[in-house]
């Protein structure tokens, strides 16, 4: 397999997931068992055909099927790991990105929904959770076993001289600032959830189900179709304002709405066991009303003619008025958190971004545009920094690109030595139409006593 295939395949599991969820009720086979951990003939299926269509050389299924159980064995190991923890919160925050994204590439819901085989928004994000919930795990694990792994310059400078056929080419790629206001959302408006959800509390405390209200009226992605509940709930796997609320309740007892970044809540305890619940809730969001829209456009819409009209910078307006306070610091810089820097694949951005974007020139600011920015509507502007146009790559213009690719290298290497130090005491078990695969790892080496 070649090297580009292998480095872009370390969490092949991960990636994929991030791209294409697969609905589990095709499944052909196991392929293989690692701990607890189940690799489906799908999940192999899916990544060999992904990277035959963007143009691998690739002739068995044998290094996926090697990669998604490496991927697997640190989800499983992860889980075991007192250290690591992953908080429903954290889920559900990286899984409405994913959608997010999804929507935005795709134009809408509808299309989404189309493309993956899903009825509704719910059903797809309740099944793809499950997935987003493990590469976290994966993702953590691995960075405790590669931490630390970095390449000097003269180690970059080899590995590009070693692999530079096998490096891809630079597609176009772009620098870009933003500047996002959210619509306020009046006392009103506002006040009108608080009251719905009061009247769904006096329903169910009058002999409603709760479960059925959750169906029928939650937002949260989570557990609306599971009828709000959530199980083995600890201190600090929700927000601290649902932990100070649900931990205060009596079990049976339905709490009074409300607010935190998600929405306005209402929360019932179903059983407590020390400090362990299992309890259900119903969110709603709030939603600005096309008015408020209209005015937190305007708005940014002066604020663009200032930036405009040379009255004042990009980074001064960033500073002064964008409700992103991870970026306003930043001159509203945007870094892509898939390579630690700030370059982004021109195509690859979400549409609403990418047609801000098109035909300015570096320096432009975009016009005023409606988005989804950290799971609320969002106005947004951007100025495009710097435009990089497509090219073979070389050294001297992608130094940090090879850097990245070299540790990952090193990396993998370090993975993989981890990996055979844990075979021998995880039960593992290969397929056998993989019988015959000559892995870089002996999965199935005689377990240790």
């Amino acid at each position: 397999m070649l090297l580009l295939a292998t480095l872009f395949t370390v969490n092949t599991f991960a990636q994929t997931a991030k791209q294409t969820p697969q609905r589990l009720v095709k499944v052909d086979g196991i392929a293989a068992v690692v701990g607890n951990q189940i690799v489906l003939e799908s999940d192999v299926d899916r990544d060999f055909l992904m990277s035959k269509q963007q143009g691998m050389q690739v002739d068995n299924k044998c290094d996926f099927l090697n990669d998604i159980m490496l991927d697997k064995m640190l989800v499983d190991k992860a889980k075991q790991d007192t250290l690591i923890k992953v908080t429903q919160d954290e889920v559900n925050r990286q899984l409405n990105l994913q959608v997010d994204g999804w929507v935005a590439q795709a134009g809408g819901e509808k299309q989404v929904l189309d493309f993956f085989g899903f009825r509704t928004m719910a059903e797809m994000k309740n099944e793809t959770k499950y997935i987003v919930e493990d590469n976290i795990y994966a993702r953590q694990k691995r960075e405790m076993v590669v931490k630390g792994a970095d390449a000097t310059p003269e180690e970059v400078r080899l590995f590009f001289e070693k692999h530079k056929t096998e490096l891809p080419d630079v597609k176009d790629e772009v620098s870009i600032s933003h500047i996002v206001l959210f619509p306020q959302v009046s006392e009103d408006n506002q006040q009108k959830i608080i009251d719905q959800l009061k009247e769904i509390k006096k329903e169910v405390e009058e002999g409603a189900s709760f479960a059925t209200k959750a169906i029928l009226y939650s937002e949260d992605p989570g557990s609306a179709s599971n009828g709000g509940e959530y199980k083995k709930v600890i201190r600090g796997k929700m927000v601290k304002e649902f932990d100070a609320v649900a931990f205060n309740l009596q079990e049976g007892e339905i709490s009074e709405p409300f607010k935190t970044d998600f929405g306005y809540h209402i929360i019932k305890l179903d059983k407590r066991r020390g400090q362990e619940l299992d309890l259900r809730h119903i969110l709603i969001t709030t939603k600005p009303t096309e008015e408020e829209i209209k005015e937190t456009t305007n708005k940014l819409d002066s604020i663009r003619l200032l930036i405009n009209d040379g009255k004042m910078t990009f980074k001064e307006a960033a500073l002064k008025f964008s409700d992103d306070k991870y970026t306003k610091y930043n001159s509203g810089n945007l870094m892509n958190q898939s390579s630690g820097d700030d370059r982004f694949e021109k195509i690859s951005l979400p549409l609403p971004m990418f047609t801000a974007i098109t035909n300015l020139h570096e320096g432009d600011v975009s016009q005023v545009f409606e988005d989804d920015f950290d799971n609320k509507k969002a106005l947004r502007i951007l100025e495009l920094d710097r435009f990089y146009p497509e090219h073979k790559i070389n050294y001297e213009d992608d130094y940090y690109r090879i850097q990245k690719f070299a540790v990952q290298d090193k990396e993998r290497t370090l993975l993989l030595d981890w990996v055979k130090r844990q075979v021998g005491d995880a039960y593992i078990k290969i397929g056998k139409e993989y019988q015959t695969c000559n892995f870089p790892i002996d999965w199935e080496k005689k377990q240790v006593k």
